[in-house]
């Protein structure tokens, strides 16, 4: 499958049941958004899964994929010893690592949709990928009139670029993807330049210490729950991100909302912010 179809196959998250799920989240027993950012986290993860029911959203899955073009580096991460795969395997998170092979940036790109499908096939039922790199993050300009595939060229990089075809074949696959440094968003900002609608199925992990990555992800309009001033990220950060998004799941299906508790809920009209709104017409 050439890549510019398998970008076209992609297809927004359902924004219904993004408003859906998030008025769960403002219903329960709890300040409304309180909890901040795993709300985000968790309102679309059920949207990218396709139900606001907390009896349809289960904990997923969890595979940490690290990429890599040097040999060297690839078996290293294979042994497990590395900071990644030992925060990953705390964790309970699978690992696996992949020597990208490609020599140009069309096979980078086919190289990283086929290894993400296979890893995905593993997994049965709901699960999320998180990506790390261990290569170095190549030297960028954010140019925004190139598309995905000059983007990908001036970068000059395969992994970053089979990165890229990992996190269009997740999105077309409806699996989410958890960013981790520079690297992993630089190929999340050629995805989307591909499709826009890849960018409903990434969550950023975390704002690392390297040079620009704040303005790498607002940039792709993404936010981290995250600030961990990691100065180079071979995906330990996003591992540490899926505790968080668990974290969001698990409010979300086990608190209960005023309904579900049987509280009462109190009238609009004589509720506190409505009486406030009334004082501030007044003035």
């Amino acid at each position: 499958m050439e890549i510019d179809v398998l970008a076209a196959n992609v297809l927004p998250a359902d924004r219904n049941l993004i408003a859906k799920a998030q008025e769960r989240f403002d219903n329960l027993i709890k300040p409304v958004g309180s909890l901040a950012k795993l709300e985000e986290m968790a309102t679309r993860y059920a949207a990218i899964y396709g139900s606001a029911d907390k009896n349809d959203v289960n904990y997923p899955k969890k595979t940490l994929l690290v990429w890599s073009a040097d040999p060297a580096q690839a078996a290293a991460y294979m042994q497990g010893g590395k900071q990644a795969s030992v925060l990953a395997a705390n964790a309970g998170i699978n690992a696996q690592t992949f020597l990208v092979t490609a020599e140009s940036i069309e096979e980078a790109l086919l190289e990283g949709a086929l290894l993400v499908k296979e890893a995905a096939s593993l997994q049965n039922g709901q699960q999320v990928l998180a990506f790390g790199c261990a290569d170095a993050v190549p030297e960028y300009q954010l140019n925004a009139d190139a598309d995905g595939y000059e983007f990908l060229e001036q970068l000059g990089s395969m992994t970053v670029a089979a990165m890229a075809g990992g996190i269009l074949q997740a999105a077309e696959l409806k699996v989410p993807v958890m960013l981790d440094g520079a690297a992993t968003v630089l190929a999340a900002m050629a995805a989307v330049k591909y499709n826009a609608a890849a960018k409903d199925y990434l969550f950023a992990g975390h704002v690392s210490a390297e040079p620009g990555m704040e303005d790498l992800l607002k940039t792709i309009g993404l936010a981290a729950p995250l600030r961990l001033d990691i100065k180079i990220c071979r995906g330990e950060g996003a591992v540490l991100a899926l505790s968080l998004l668990d974290a969001g799941l698990k409010a979300y299906k086990e608190m209960e909302t005023f309904a579900e508790a049987g509280v009462h809920v109190e009238v609009k009209e004589f509720s506190h912010a409505e009486e406030l709104k009334g004082k501030q017409g007044a003035k």
